[in-house]
């Protein structure tokens, strides 16, 4: 009820899903069914639209009509549930990809059902035409709290891993949980065009394409919630936020 007061957030609504239908009841996943009903909706009301579209068309008055969906980390579920209907919708989307994951097998978290998409996952959803893949760090590293070297290290090798198993060198960039860090902030612009965030400022012509936020889509939102997010953004909640997580950024 408080967000109207703030106004809506202009531009390119952008986003952020993580997990499909896993089922640990984490505000993190959405349920398949949920998904199929989210998606549904944006089609009808909204333009979903590439990253590099919306980049491209951020400034334009009707803006506010483009929709990116972004997956983040990189979760066999996506690849298995939500992949499948975006194809048959024609749908573009963003993967921001966990490169060690992926590379080693390892579940993303501990605790089972967080299993990672394969190379050979991400090359077929490449080769539809439809995936944006972005980079993700390659150990998901929490960048406020690592120091220069390791953040170098750890971009260096999923910037290396992407562009030797896809073929492709990757410009965009997502940060971990959504937190900039002015550390990690020179390596970024070093390799990537964009670079995406958590919850925030509006994504509009005067954004600095390095510090691009995102809406989260989580499971509390069911649909009421997420058509206030595409419609409004999410204000007061990102206020609230971030002043729980001690966060300080853009």
């Amino acid at each position: 009820m408080a967000d109207p007061a703030y106004g809506r957030l202009g531009g390119p609504r952008l986003l952020v899903y993580h997990q499909i239908d896993a089922g640990l009841g984490r505000e993190m996943e959405v349920p398949l069914a949920t998904f199929e009903r989210q998606l549904e909706w944006l089609q009808q009301h909204t333009q979903v639209v590439s990253l590099d579209t919306a980049v491209a068309r951020r400034g334009e008055p009707d803006s506010h009509k483009l929709t990116v969906l972004t997956f983040d980390d990189g979760y066999d579920d996506m690849y298995q549930l939500a992949y499948p209907l975006l194809k048959d919708a024609n749908v573009p989307f963003t993967l921001y990809l966990t490169t060690h994951p992926t590379e080693s097998g390892e579940p993303l978290f501990p605790g089972g059902k967080a299993n990672p998409v394969t190379w050979a996952q991400v090359e077929d959803m490449a080769s539809s035409g439809l995936m944006t893949l972005g980079a993700h760090t390659h150990r998901h590293p929490d960048l406020t709290q690592t120091d220069a070297g390791t953040i170098g290290r750890d971009l260096e090798e999923s910037h290396r891993l992407i562009e030797e198993r896809m073929g492709v060198r990757p410009v965009h960039f997502c940060y971990p949980y959504g937190w900039w860090s002015k550390v990690a902030h020179d390596h970024v612009e070093q390799l990537y065009e964009t670079a995406t965030l958590g919850s925030g400022s509006s994504f509009d012509a005067d954004t600095d394409l390095l510090k691009i936020n995102r809406v989260p889509v989580q499971l509390a939102d069911g649909m009421i919630f997420f058509k206030r997010k595409v419609r409004m953004g999410l204000h007061l909640e990102d206020r609230l936020r971030r002043r729980f997580k001690g966060y300080h950024g853009p």
